[in-house]
Protein backbone atom coordinates (compact mmCIF):
# COMPACT_ATOMS: atom_id res chain seq x y z
CA UNK A 1 0.00 0.00 0.00
CA UNK A 2 1.01 3.66 -0.10
CA UNK A 3 1.88 3.65 -3.81
CA UNK A 4 1.25 6.73 -5.94
CA UNK A 5 0.31 6.31 -9.58
CA UNK A 6 2.69 9.09 -10.67
CA UNK A 7 5.70 7.20 -9.28
CA UNK A 8 4.80 4.12 -11.33
CA UNK A 9 4.17 6.16 -14.48
CA UNK A 10 7.43 8.13 -14.09
CA UNK A 11 9.41 4.93 -13.52
CA UNK A 12 8.05 3.37 -16.70
CA UNK A 13 8.55 6.60 -18.67
CA UNK A 14 12.25 6.67 -17.70
CA UNK A 15 12.75 3.11 -18.92
CA UNK A 16 10.94 3.81 -22.19
CA UNK A 17 13.15 6.85 -22.83
CA UNK A 18 16.24 4.69 -22.33
CA UNK A 19 14.98 2.25 -24.95
CA UNK A 20 13.61 4.85 -27.39
CA UNK A 21 15.48 8.10 -26.79
CA UNK A 22 13.96 9.73 -29.87
CA UNK A 23 10.30 8.94 -29.05
CA UNK A 24 8.03 10.30 -26.35
CA UNK A 25 4.93 8.86 -24.69
CA UNK A 26 2.45 11.03 -22.83
CA UNK A 27 1.89 10.44 -19.13
CA UNK A 28 -1.81 9.88 -19.78
CA UNK A 29 -1.00 7.07 -22.24
CA UNK A 30 1.27 5.29 -19.76
CA UNK A 31 -1.33 5.75 -17.01
CA UNK A 32 -3.95 4.17 -19.28
CA UNK A 33 -1.68 1.15 -19.86
CA UNK A 34 -1.00 0.87 -16.12
CA UNK A 35 -4.72 0.88 -15.27
CA UNK A 36 -5.61 -1.59 -18.03
CA UNK A 37 -2.91 -4.10 -17.08
CA UNK A 38 -3.27 -3.39 -13.37
CA UNK A 39 -6.99 -4.19 -13.36
CA UNK A 40 -6.33 -7.60 -14.90
CA UNK A 41 -3.56 -8.46 -12.44
CA UNK A 42 -5.44 -7.15 -9.41
CA UNK A 43 -8.61 -9.09 -10.28
CA UNK A 44 -6.58 -12.31 -10.57
CA UNK A 45 -4.89 -11.55 -7.25
CA UNK A 46 -8.20 -11.01 -5.41
CA UNK A 47 -9.86 -14.03 -7.02
CA UNK A 48 -7.31 -16.51 -5.72
CA UNK A 49 -6.87 -15.21 -2.17
CA UNK A 50 -9.13 -15.08 0.86
CA UNK A 51 -8.08 -11.63 2.02
CA UNK A 52 -9.71 -8.36 2.95
CA UNK A 53 -6.77 -6.28 1.75
CA UNK A 54 -8.78 -4.87 -1.16
CA UNK A 55 -12.28 -5.06 0.31
CA UNK A 56 -14.04 -1.69 0.50
CA UNK A 57 -16.94 -1.20 2.92
CA UNK A 58 -19.87 1.13 2.28
CA UNK A 59 -21.79 1.29 5.59
CA UNK A 60 -24.91 3.26 4.55
CA UNK A 61 -25.91 2.76 0.93
CA UNK A 62 -29.38 4.27 0.27
CA UNK A 63 -32.11 1.79 -0.67
CA UNK A 64 -34.96 2.85 -2.93
CA UNK A 65 -38.41 1.35 -3.41
CA UNK A 66 -40.08 1.38 -6.80
CA UNK A 67 -43.52 2.96 -6.65
CA UNK A 68 -44.02 3.56 -10.36
CA UNK A 69 -42.94 0.60 -12.54
CA UNK A 70 -40.87 0.97 -15.68
CA UNK A 71 -39.23 -1.37 -18.16
CA UNK A 72 -36.32 -2.15 -15.81
CA UNK A 73 -37.86 -1.43 -12.39
CA UNK A 74 -40.71 -3.69 -11.17
CA UNK A 75 -43.22 -2.13 -8.76
CA UNK A 76 -42.71 -2.56 -5.00
CA UNK A 77 -39.20 -3.86 -5.51
CA UNK A 78 -36.37 -2.63 -3.29
CA UNK A 79 -33.08 -1.88 -4.99
CA UNK A 80 -29.90 0.18 -4.75
CA UNK A 81 -27.34 1.34 -7.28
CA UNK A 82 -23.77 0.14 -6.99
CA UNK A 83 -21.78 3.11 -5.67
CA UNK A 84 -18.70 2.19 -7.71
CA UNK A 85 -17.44 -0.16 -10.42
CA UNK A 86 -16.67 -3.67 -9.21
CA UNK A 87 -14.97 -6.73 -10.66
CA UNK A 88 -17.27 -8.99 -12.62
CA UNK A 89 -16.36 -12.17 -10.75
CA UNK A 90 -18.25 -15.45 -11.12
CA UNK A 91 -21.49 -15.60 -9.10
CA UNK A 92 -21.28 -11.84 -8.48
CA UNK A 93 -18.47 -12.35 -5.98
CA UNK A 94 -17.36 -8.78 -6.61
CA UNK A 95 -20.09 -8.15 -4.00
CA UNK A 96 -18.59 -9.69 -0.87
CA UNK A 97 -21.62 -9.13 1.36
CA UNK A 98 -24.86 -7.16 1.79
CA UNK A 99 -26.44 -6.78 5.25
CA UNK A 100 -29.26 -4.80 6.81
CA UNK A 101 -30.45 -4.04 10.34
CA UNK A 102 -33.89 -2.69 11.23
CA UNK A 103 -32.88 -1.41 14.70
CA UNK A 104 -29.23 -0.59 14.07
CA UNK A 105 -29.40 2.60 16.17
CA UNK A 106 -30.27 0.85 19.44
CA UNK A 107 -27.21 0.59 21.73
CA UNK A 108 -27.81 -3.07 22.59
CA UNK A 109 -28.12 -4.15 18.96
CA UNK A 110 -25.35 -5.93 17.08
CA UNK A 111 -23.45 -4.00 14.38
CA UNK A 112 -25.20 -4.03 10.99
CA UNK A 113 -22.47 -6.19 9.46
CA UNK A 114 -23.41 -9.04 11.84
CA UNK A 115 -27.14 -8.78 11.15
CA UNK A 116 -29.21 -10.26 8.34
CA UNK A 117 -27.14 -11.09 5.26
CA UNK A 118 -28.53 -11.34 1.76
CA UNK A 119 -27.90 -14.51 -0.20
CA UNK A 120 -27.13 -14.26 -3.89
CA UNK A 121 -29.52 -15.52 -6.56
CA UNK A 122 -30.55 -14.87 -10.16
CA UNK A 123 -33.95 -13.92 -11.63
CA UNK A 124 -34.18 -17.38 -13.21
CA UNK A 125 -33.86 -19.09 -9.81
CA UNK A 126 -36.42 -16.97 -7.97
CA UNK A 127 -39.41 -19.11 -8.93
CA UNK A 128 -37.76 -22.21 -7.52
CA UNK A 129 -36.78 -20.38 -4.32
CA UNK A 130 -40.34 -19.17 -3.69
CA UNK A 131 -41.79 -22.67 -4.22
CA UNK A 132 -39.81 -24.13 -1.30
CA UNK A 133 -40.74 -22.90 2.22
CA UNK A 134 -37.15 -23.50 3.38
CA UNK A 135 -35.62 -21.29 0.68
CA UNK A 136 -38.42 -18.76 0.20
CA UNK A 137 -37.05 -15.20 0.48
CA UNK A 138 -38.23 -13.40 3.61
CA UNK A 139 -36.96 -10.86 6.14
CA UNK A 140 -34.75 -13.47 7.85
CA UNK A 141 -33.61 -15.12 4.64
CA UNK A 142 -33.40 -12.36 2.00
CA UNK A 143 -31.72 -12.57 -1.38
CA UNK A 144 -30.23 -10.18 -3.88
CA UNK A 145 -29.71 -10.35 -7.60
CA UNK A 146 -27.82 -8.06 -9.92
CA UNK A 147 -29.16 -6.40 -13.06
CA UNK A 148 -26.50 -4.18 -14.58
CA UNK A 149 -25.54 -1.61 -11.97
CA UNK A 150 -28.68 -2.17 -9.90
CA UNK A 151 -28.96 -4.65 -7.02
CA UNK A 152 -32.50 -5.86 -6.32
CA UNK A 153 -33.44 -7.08 -2.82
CA UNK A 154 -35.95 -9.91 -2.43
CA UNK A 155 -37.85 -10.98 0.70
CA UNK A 156 -37.87 -7.59 2.43
CA UNK A 157 -40.82 -5.98 0.64
CA UNK A 158 -42.96 -5.94 3.81
CA UNK A 159 -40.55 -3.87 5.93
CA UNK A 160 -38.92 -0.47 5.59
CA UNK A 161 -35.22 -0.49 4.72
CA UNK A 162 -33.49 2.84 4.29
CA UNK A 163 -29.88 1.68 3.97
CA UNK A 164 -27.75 -1.44 3.65
CA UNK A 165 -24.11 -2.09 4.39
CA UNK A 166 -22.12 -3.63 1.55
CA UNK A 167 -18.57 -4.83 0.95
CA UNK A 168 -17.22 -4.57 -2.59
CA UNK A 169 -14.09 -5.47 -4.53
CA UNK A 170 -13.61 -2.31 -6.57
CA UNK A 171 -11.89 -1.97 -9.92
CA UNK A 172 -9.19 0.63 -10.42
CA UNK A 173 -10.64 4.05 -11.32
CA UNK A 174 -10.82 4.80 -15.07
CA UNK A 175 -8.25 7.12 -16.60
CA UNK A 176 -10.88 9.90 -16.77
CA UNK A 177 -11.34 9.87 -12.99
CA UNK A 178 -8.01 8.94 -11.42
CA UNK A 179 -5.35 11.53 -10.60
CA UNK A 180 -1.64 10.81 -10.90
CA UNK A 181 -0.94 11.91 -7.34
CA UNK A 182 -3.63 9.66 -5.82
CA UNK A 183 -2.83 6.42 -4.02
CA UNK A 184 -2.75 3.42 -6.34
CA UNK A 185 -4.69 0.54 -4.77
CA UNK A 186 -2.60 -2.35 -6.08
CA UNK A 187 -0.69 -5.34 -4.61
CA UNK A 188 2.95 -4.51 -3.87
CA UNK A 189 4.18 -7.94 -4.94
CA UNK A 190 2.73 -7.50 -8.43
CA UNK A 191 4.38 -4.15 -9.19
CA UNK A 192 7.26 -5.89 -10.99
CA UNK A 193 4.83 -7.85 -13.18
CA UNK A 194 2.80 -4.71 -13.86
CA UNK A 195 5.85 -2.73 -14.92
CA UNK A 196 7.15 -5.54 -17.14
CA UNK A 197 3.87 -5.93 -19.01
CA UNK A 198 3.34 -2.17 -19.44
CA UNK A 199 6.90 -1.79 -20.75
CA UNK A 200 6.15 -4.45 -23.34
CA UNK A 201 3.01 -2.60 -24.40
CA UNK A 202 5.01 0.62 -24.69
CA UNK A 203 7.77 -1.10 -26.63
CA UNK A 204 5.26 -2.56 -29.06
CA UNK A 205 3.67 0.86 -29.62
CA UNK A 206 6.97 2.69 -30.04
CA UNK A 207 8.76 0.21 -32.26
CA UNK A 208 6.32 0.85 -35.12
CA UNK A 209 8.41 3.00 -37.52
CA UNK A 210 7.25 6.49 -38.40
CA UNK A 211 7.05 5.31 -41.99
CA UNK A 212 4.17 3.08 -40.95
CA UNK A 213 2.09 6.01 -39.72
CA UNK A 214 -0.78 6.74 -42.09
CA UNK A 215 -0.22 10.41 -42.93
CA UNK A 216 -1.75 10.26 -46.42
CA UNK A 217 1.61 10.11 -48.20
CA UNK A 218 1.52 7.20 -50.66
CA UNK A 219 5.22 7.58 -51.48
CA UNK A 220 6.33 6.48 -48.03
CA UNK A 221 8.68 3.49 -48.10
CA UNK A 222 7.52 1.18 -45.37
CA UNK A 223 10.22 -0.22 -43.12
CA UNK A 224 10.11 -3.59 -41.48
CA UNK A 225 8.65 -3.71 -37.98
CA UNK A 226 10.98 -5.39 -35.47
CA UNK A 227 9.76 -8.82 -34.50
CA UNK A 228 10.67 -8.88 -30.80
CA UNK A 229 8.52 -11.49 -29.12
CA UNK A 230 6.20 -10.17 -26.44
CA UNK A 231 5.26 -12.12 -23.34
CA UNK A 232 3.17 -15.16 -24.17
CA UNK A 233 -0.09 -15.83 -22.36
CA UNK A 234 1.56 -19.10 -21.30
CA UNK A 235 4.52 -17.31 -19.72
CA UNK A 236 4.80 -18.38 -16.03
CA UNK A 237 4.58 -14.72 -15.06
CA UNK A 238 1.01 -14.62 -16.39
CA UNK A 239 -0.18 -17.76 -14.68
CA UNK A 240 -2.56 -17.60 -11.76
CA UNK A 241 -0.28 -19.29 -9.21
CA UNK A 242 2.02 -17.04 -7.23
Amino acid sequence: MGKVLRHIVDDIAVDLRQIFDDRKVRESQIAYWVIMVGDRLKSQHINKRSSGAFLHTFPEVPVQKVEVPSDNLPRYRYYFDLPTCIYDFHNDQGIHYITYSVDAELPNELPPITNVKFGRTTPARLTTLYMNPHTKPDVKNPYFYRSGEKIFLMGVECIDIETVEIGLFMTLPPITEIKLDEEFDFPDELLFVLKKQVLEMGRFALMVPQERVNDGDDDTNAAQVPTNKLTSVNDPINRSDE
